[in-house]
């Protein structure tokens, strides 16, 4: 026996970890200049929640984010509930219904499915000898999982307060829903790149991610979304170039390279964001992880198509 192993035990990493399971909800209509950001997380292990709910419409944002019960009965539920925001399970992988109340605003939002749902599980099934997402988040594969889908939008969001009290705007637009569980401690993440895009004839959701224990460990995971199905991108990198608003990069190049080998480069338009938006994941403690929502245009510059895009941006900040 080694003598160190007779005395009081230094806790490991692992021990940080606790299970959590995400959902966020991402709605973008430029043309009536009105973008939402609904996020929950319920950790059922410590009987709590936290959900956020965020609205920017003509440059002024209403934000709310607070611990809320956990949702009970939680496991297989169609409806959950936390707090002022309800989700509807409506029809599995095609439709959802986002609600949200509080003394500001009032919003419905449906989800409808674009494209296929994809599981991130198959990036570590095309690239075992890369570095991949639940390694990264858990510490081994196959403790955390990860889905995305490509969506439409549509609803109503009705303020209750403040210059546009009693008015209502009938939405349309894009969308995008992230589903994970799992382990994990979003705390351990040092910085990451999460965007998505949503072209008329295609949809992509690439990201980048480091933690703080195994930083030259870089994750680069994605997919690319089309009517017939998903493909998995083989190889990737993300390049930030210049310096855009509020520590933003100017433009962000996402170079892509799918299971086939067909190559895409998608230019992110970052510096003129048509709105920019912090999310609030979960309760900061001594430190807090940052994420900055850019919802911008974005162009292909293989096919010439021009879309949307939502490049998130994070890093771990002393709060």
């Amino acid at each position: 026996m080694l003598l160190h192993e007779d005395y009081p035990h230094t806790v490991p990493t692992r021990a940080w970890l606790r299970w959590k399971e995400n959902y966020f909800w991402v709605f973008m209509d430029p043309e009536r200049d009105i973008c939402c950001l609904a996020h929950c997380t319920a950790e059922p292990t410590y009987d709590r929640a936290f959900a956020s709910f965020t609205v920017l419409h003509k440059g002024k944002t209403l934000i709310s984010g607070k611990d809320v019960p956990m949702p009970s009965p939680f496991e297989h539920q169609k409806v959950l509930n936390y707090g002022g925001l309800r989700l509807s399970f409506l029809k599995a992988q095609a439709e959802f219904r986002v609600e949200y109340e509080d003394e500001n605003v009032s919003a419905v939002l449906n989800f409808t499915r674009r494209m296929h749902l994809f599981d991130f599980q198959a990036c570590a099934d095309v690239n075992p000898d890369w570095f991949s997402i639940s390694e990264n988040t858990a510490f081994e594969r196959n403790s955390f999982r990860h889905q995305g889908q490509c969506m439409n939008a549509t609803g109503t969001i009705a303020f209750k307060a403040g210059e546009w009290a009693g008015t209502s705007i009938d939405v349309d637009g894009s969308g995008y829903r992230d589903h994970s569980w799992g382990m994990r401690n979003d705390q351990l993440t040092l910085d990451h790149n999460w965007s998505f895009f949503n072209f008329p004839s295609m949809g992509f959701h690439l990201m980048r991610v480091r933690n703080v224990i195994r930083p030259a460990n870089m994750t680069a995971e994605g997919y690319i979304a089309r009517p017939e199905g998903n493909e998995v991108i083989k190889a990737l990198d993300i390049e930030n170039v210049g310096e855009g608003p509020e520590g933003m990069p100017d433009k962000v190049i996402f170079r892509a390279t799918t299971l086939s080998g067909e190559p895409f480069t998608l230019i992110a338009d970052v510096g003129n964001a048509f709105a920019r938006l912090p999310l609030h994941s979960q309760k900061p403690g001594a430190k807090v992880y940052l994420n900055v929502e850019n919802m911008c245009r974005v162009r292909c510059e293989e096919t010439g198509e021009e879309g949307l895009a939502n490049v998130e941006i994070g890093a771990l900040k002393d709060a």
